[in-house]
This record gives structure tokens, sequence and C-alpha cells, in this order.
């Protein structure tokens, strides 16, 4: 999904978090799962140059219109079109949970970073409420709908063609599995237990059923309260994690 627009002037949330872990001076930073680069532009302040990959073209051409100085691709994040090495830090913000291959994804931001390099990956954990997660609720209910095969006037059953990929959450341990020993894990942040999900939640639901564009909708008070429940420390009850790591090997 592309950054909201509420995102452009303000930092908050995960978003700050990764900002401010991206180390002042970096020379090359590169933000997979970019979407329309409201985010990435942000990183200009900690980084020479700033590179952002998304698996949407459209998504990449609007961010170079509107912030000409990144450098922007079309790629999955699983086969990233970059030379071995090629970056001091890699960030990586929710966009583990929505690839085909989680461990291939993290195999590509691992390979392009230098050793000593800064790896920065936040993804839902899931926690107490994970149930409320808004991509699986509201794509669940359209994904019943289509399996009752409901009749449609007109021929054909609703939703026939509907398929979305489960959002998958990651607890420390899992996220360690896919790192698989080749980073060292400098911080962890787990926050947001109960507002974050169900503002979240509640935004999802104005999109897909009164067609309130998420991206497009500027909620700041609800996402104020979603960056305050992200700043409450929950652990492995919370909604979500966030992973400061360093590449192993010399810089």
């Amino acid at each position: 999904m592309s950054t909201p627009v509420t995102y452009r002037d303000l930092l908050m949330d995960r978003y700050k978090l990764v900002h401010d872990w991206v180390p002042e001076g970096t020379k090359r930073v590169l933000d997979v799962g970019c979407g329309n680069a409201l985010f990435t532009q942000w990183l200009r302040e900690r980084a020479g140059e700033v590179f952002g990959v998304d698996h949407n073209p459209r998504n990449c051409r609007r961010g170079r219109r509107e912030y000409p100085t990144l450098r922007l691709a079309a790629s999955a994040a699983e086969h990233l079109p970059f030379a071995s090495e090629s970056f001091d830090c890699v960030v990586c913000s929710d966009t583990i949970e929505h690839v085909d291959d989680d461990q291939a994804a993290v195999d590509e931001l691992l390979r392009v970073l230098q050793p000593g390099g800064t790896l920065v990956l936040t993804m839902p954990q899931g926690g107490l409420f994970g149930w409320l997660d808004g991509e699986n609720v509201v794509n669940g209910a359209f994904e019943l709908v289509r399996r009752l095969k409901i009749p449609k006037r007109g021929g054909g059953r609703l939703l026939s063609s509907f398929h979305y990929r489960p959002h998958h959450h990651y607890c420390l341990r899992k996220v360690e599995r896919l790192l698989a020993g080749r980073v060292d894990v400098r911080r962890v942040v787990r926050g947001g237990l109960f507002l974050y999900p169900s503002l979240y939640l509640l935004e999802k639901c104005a999109e897909s059923f009164l067609g309130r564009d998420l991206v497009s909708a500027d909620y700041r008070t609800l996402r104020r309260l979603r960056a305050w429940d992200f700043t409450l420390p929950f652990g492995p009850l919370a909604f979500n994690i966030a992973v400061l790591a360093r590449k192993r090997g010399a810089p």
C-alpha cells in the first residue's frame, strides 16, 4: 500500500522510528516497499543518496514526479535490481508481510547491504489483538462472500475473481529465523496494543465500504492516537515489531 498523505508533512509512529534509525551521514539508503515515496522523501535528511523500490510501477511514477531527486524503480523485494553490497543502509517497513516469499526477500535485503551496514525492519507482530488486523478482517469478509458463491444480477457470482494474500504476522523468533544469524540485532521495539490495529481497521472499513481512500484521506487525529499507542512498550502483546540490526562482516 502507498504511504498515506498524512505523512507527507507529519513524521510519526513507525515512520519516525525508521527515520531515526537510519544513521546520520549514511551515503546510500534503499527503501524497499517505498510505495508512492511520501515517506521515502524524509530519508533525504539522513542520507546522501536515496533509492526506493516498489512492486507497483504506478507508485514509482508518482514518486518520481513529486520527488525527482529520489531514485525509484519498480521491482519485487525478492529480486532487487542492484549489485551486491550496494548500500550502507537498507530499510524495509511493513512490506515483508505482503511478499510471496519472505525468506527470499530478506535474503535480497542482506545481499545488497554492505558488511557493517544498517538494516531496519518493521512488520506486524500480531500480539494480543492481531485478530483485528484490518487487512485480514476486511479481505477475509470478501473472501467469505466469494466462497459462498452468491449469485449476482446479470449472471455470475459475487466477488468470483477476488483473491488476497493473508497479512502475515512476525514474532521476534520468526524474524530471527529469517535473518539466520547474518546480523547482530541492536534494538527491538514492540509497540501498539489495541488502538493501533483497531483504528487502522476503522480506516480500512471506511475505504472498503464507504469509498474513502486510505492514501488520500488525512486521518490526522486517528493517526496521532495510533502514534501514541505505538510508543507504549507492550512486548510480545504488541501489534507491531521493529528491528534494528547490523550486518556481520568488516565494513
